[in-house]
């Protein structure tokens, strides 16, 4: 009787997820470091290259693939704000080595998530969700499908199930009240939205109750509207507050957009800025230093806002910590405002 031996298996190739799992970081980040890319620091490194060496991993192991596949989703493309934002993930996907894909929140699907996970080629590693409302199916729908997810400036940031990064709100609109009042204005109006983005909208109505408290000054209703960040809405409700029989000697706006309503509402009335009114926006759209004259506003850091979502969304191993980071904001001088003449 002849003795049959178990014919002799291969070991397999390790893979990219093997090497991973081992360091116990990301996929992206051992990609990082075959590539010799940065944003890997340098005790990382050290545990992925250890994690190389132990596996007798190679590059020539992994046939060359496609670029993974981030999305970016967005409400609408109504706004340079948010064309903005997308020029930054872009960028800070493409420095990783990720292709980038948009689309609208009405188009996103578990459907076309599940199809974009299955592909061979540009699979979906992640998405970027672009001011996110208030209970979104949309997150709800990724995390049930384990697709690693972040948000840039949700509508609220409490209680999101995904990390999100966002502008510093309240410190923004403080430091443009504040810059108001240091030039000697005592009746600001201020145009909200508070109804149409509740997070932001009541963090910088809190940060003008905080700096007209502050002044000594009251608060009045009268001088309060709430619009939705557009020009039509700053055109219509900065109107309402310079027909006022006592009208504001400066305004500050929820957007730069808001702002440039305002403009035209204090034009069409023959006022001058700054001489009749000053006016502060939010955003520093690249539009913002062109307006004449160049408006007053609080810079949002948007490049670093996409840059740091992207960066958190490609480090993500499982489901990730819902954190709410916020990045500073900055205001910044230009010539719509100055101390009122009466």
């Amino acid at each position: 009787m002849i003795a049959r031996t178990a014919p002799l298996t291969a070991t397999p190739r390790p893979k990219i997820a093997d090497v991973a799992a081992a360091a116990g970081v990301s996929v992206p980040t051992v990609s990082k470091v075959l590539n010799g890319r940065s944003h890997v620091s340098e005790a990382t490194r050290a545990r992925v290259r250890k994690a190389l060496e132990d596996l007798e991993y190679t590059k020539r192991n992994v046939p060359a693939a496609q670029p993974g596949l981030l999305q970016l989703v967005v409400n609408n493309f109504d706004s340079p704000w948010i064309l903005e934002t997308m020029e930054g993930v872009e960028a800070a996907a493409s420095r990783l080595g990720f292709a980038i894909a948009y689309t609208r929140a009405d188009h996103a699907t578990a459907e076309s998530w599940r199809k974009l996970r299955e592909s061979s080629a540009n699979r979906l590693a992640g998405v970027v969700l672009l001011a996110p409302r208030s209970g979104s199916r949309l997150v709800t729908t990724l995390r049930s499908l384990n697709i690693p997810a972040v948000a840039i400036d949700p509508e609220v940031s409490e209680g999101l199930a995904i990390p999100s990064v966002s502008p510093a709100s309240f410190s923004g609109a403080l430091a443009a009240v504040g810059h108001l009042l240091g030039l000697g204005h005592r009746r600001i109006g201020i145009i909200t939205g508070r109804g149409h983005s509740p997070g932001h909208g009541l963090a910088r109505y809190a940060a003008y109750i905080a700096a007209l408290h502050e002044a000594g000054l009251p608060v009045l209703p009268e001088l309060v509207r709430d619009g939705d960040f557009s020009i039509e809405s700053g055109l219509r409700l900065g109107g309402d507050l310079l027909d006022l029989p006592e009208p504001p000697t400066a305004i500050v706006t929820g957007s730069d957009l808001q702002a440039l309503g305002v403009m035209n509402a204090a034009a069409q009335r023959s006022l001058k800025i700054p001489a009749d009114l000053s006016i502060v926006g939010f955003d520093d759209i690249a539009q913002a230093a062109l307006m004449s004259p160049p408006l007053t506003t609080v810079r949002q850091p948007l490049a670093q806002l996409a840059s740091m979502a992207v960066n958190i969304l490609t480090e993500q191993q499982g489901p990730a910590v819902p954190a709410a980071l916020e990045l500073a904001t900055e205001l910044v001088i230009r010539g719509t405002t100055a101390p009122p003449s009466r």
